[in-house]
């Protein structure tokens, strides 16, 4: 009984994950005002951005040392996916497994706000076909509908989606201030290790940082109630 409550359980999960993927997609046609006046903001400021994208990429040519290197080496792990991979399976696993329910959410929200994210990111890379900072072609070089090379995906940057999407997820599943803030500095670290790194420009870091911080926040605000009093499924957690 209890094998058949959890593949009852996992049909449950599969079902949300595609739900709330096509409400996510569709909320522009529901947005007012406001929603389309915050979007004219943010395209502002990602094209201002492309103004700073040279003397950003100068400044981190002076900061290079051995120490630096490493830390840098470090944070582009977090942005590579495994750490999102290791937390989700954490999370979904020992919730599924354990009857708690809510725990099981925490993970397939992890998994959400990475996939969300990373369909822009992905989309956009393929589209814009922008040159990486190392190429050499200058910040205004792009070659639009490409599939690669790796050197003409610069915009905008997975590893910043990746690691702001499972910070501000991880930094939300708690009220305390500490908790919240070492997430969001270590994604805030890891998108300076990309530019460190002369793999992305300052524009693409911008434009991952707020994708994937929309994702997680509507993800949030969308399952607010869930996390804090009900539960998810037919059954209850425990204490």
């Amino acid at each position: 009984m209890k094998m058949a409550n959890r593949i009852i359980d996992l049909g449950r999960d599969l079902k949300r994950l595609f739900i709330d993927w096509g409400t996510y997609y569709s909320s522009p046609v529901r947005w007012k005002l406001r929603g389309w006046v915050y979007t004219a903001l943010f395209a502002s400021v990602v094209v201002i951005a492309f103004r700073f994208d040279e003397p950003i990429r100068y400044f981190f040519f002076a900061l290079h040392t051995h120490f630096a290197d490493r830390l840098a080496g470090y944070l582009h792990w977090y942005g590579t996916g495994y750490a999102t991979l290791y937390v989700f399976l954490g999370l979904y696993l020992c919730g599924l497994l354990f009857n708690f329910p809510r725990t099981r959410l925490k993970g397939i929200m992890v998994l959400q706000a990475y996939l969300y994210s990373g369909l822009i990111t992905i989309s956009l890379k393929s589209l814009v076909g922008r040159f990486r900072p190392f190429a050499g072609k200058g910040f205004l070089a792009f070659t639009p509908l490409v599939a690669g090379p790796n050197s003409h995906l610069s915009f905008p940057s997975g590893d910043v989606a990746v690691a702001f999407s499972l910070s501000i997820i991880l930094a939300g599943f708690s009220r305390n201030w500490v908790w919240r803030s070492v997430w969001i500095i270590i994604a805030m670290l890891t998108s300076l290790s990309r530019m460190y790194y002369d793999a992305h420009w300052f524009s693409d870091v911008i434009f991952s940082t707020v994708n994937a911080s929309a994702a997680a926040i509507w993800l949030l605000r969308s399952h607010e109630d869930e996390l804090v009093n009900r539960p998810v499924g037919s059954h209850s957690e425990g204490t």
